[in-house]
């Protein structure tokens, strides 16, 4: 039997959850905490004209790329490096540590949940853009962009209040400081200049009647109603309390087909999409998380988003 190996951190529930799921149904895996590479667990590849082997160990374990037949990915970065390093040197062992890890990524005859190559593809909001539009699916007026002007006009001939929101969101963002979605101001207009060195995303303010978070593991889809008008400081970004989901909706069967076809598009095996429903019935797509989070969701309504992905990572074993 293939042995999964997950691609994590120590602190992340959602692996505490596949773990547990994993060890109940007797599926051989190994967790590897990359905020303990390269301090803390070694990789080594070996290679001849006759073979190629690579090697992890971790937490006293040592596991051969060859006995893996899946991979949970949260994110293949390495992040264990001592207090003391710093500057250029911490630069160079990160970049070295990169490379390393990056030889994974070519792995034949494995299933990622999700590949880092698809979920770097799929993580680009523009990309994203493209692809819902390609299939029809119903996405705000949008313009991403670095060029100041470009955004003003934008902003003058949108019908009704804009909206803007980065790109990414930084691990590195201080608490409290968390990026949401916020309604362009005059004055954030008036010092719109900024974004030359930082190009966001601007889109027409959607009315919503409630919003929608679609959760896909394979072929299933977990939807959950998010009932983010019925508070001020949701309105317009649910985060600000994300926990206030109040029941399970089926999808209208043609955005549930638009939604497979978009994760095929992008080799997807998991996502996590955000979808406004306006008062008239609209399903309005806003962005796929490649490695969104879902245990907030599994835990509120009961949904087996866990026993999903535990059956996706055991089919191959």
């Amino acid at each position: 039997m293939k042995t999964c190996l997950l691609l994590t951190e120590q602190f992340e529930p959602t692996a505490d959850l596949l773990v547990a799921e994993m060890r109940r149904r007797g599926r051989p895996c190994v967790r590897w905490n990359l905020d303990q590479y390269p301090v803390g667990s070694v990789l080594t590849y070996r290679t001849s004209s006759d073979r190629f082997q690579a090697l992890i160990v971790t937490d006293g374990r040592r596991l051969d790329l060859d006995q893996v037949g899946s991979i949970w990915s949260r994110g293949v970065q390495a992040r264990g490096f001592p207090p003391e390093i710093s500057g250029a040197d911490k630069r160079f062992a990160e970049a070295e540590s990169e490379r390393a890890l990056t030889a994974l990524f070519t792995m034949a005859d494995v299933v990622w949940i999700n590949h880092p190559h698809c979920h770097i593809c799929a993580n680009s909001k523009p990309a994203q853009l493209a692809i819902a539009h390609r299939l029809g699916l119903d996405i705000p007026s949008t313009v991403v962009t670095n060029d100041p002007e470009e955004i003003r006009e934008f902003v003058a001939r949108t019908e009704g209040e804009t909206i803007y929101k980065a790109l990414t969101q930084s691990l590195d963002t201080e608490p409290g400081k968390s990026l949401f979605t916020s309604i362009v101001t005059e004055r954030a207009l008036a010092n719109i200049g900024a974004i030359r060195i930082t190009p966001g995303v601007f889109q027409q303010f959607v009315p919503k009647a409630y919003e929608l978070r679609v959760t896909v593991v394979g072929g299933r889809v977990f939807t959950a109603k998010i009932n983010s008008q019925s508070r001020p400081e949701t309105k317009v970004d649910w985060r600000h309390l994300p926990f206030e989901v109040d029941e399970v909706l089926d999808l209208p069967p043609e955005i549930e087909a638009k939604i497979h076809a978009f994760m095929k598009e992008f080799g997807l095996l998991y996502g996590a999409f955000d979808f406004i429903v306006t008062p008239e019935g609209r399903h309005v797509f806003l962005e796929i998380n490649p490695a969104g989070q879902y245990m907030w969701i599994e835990s509120k309504l009961g949904l087996p988003i866990t026993a999903a992905l535990a059956d996706a990572l055991s089919d191959p074993c």
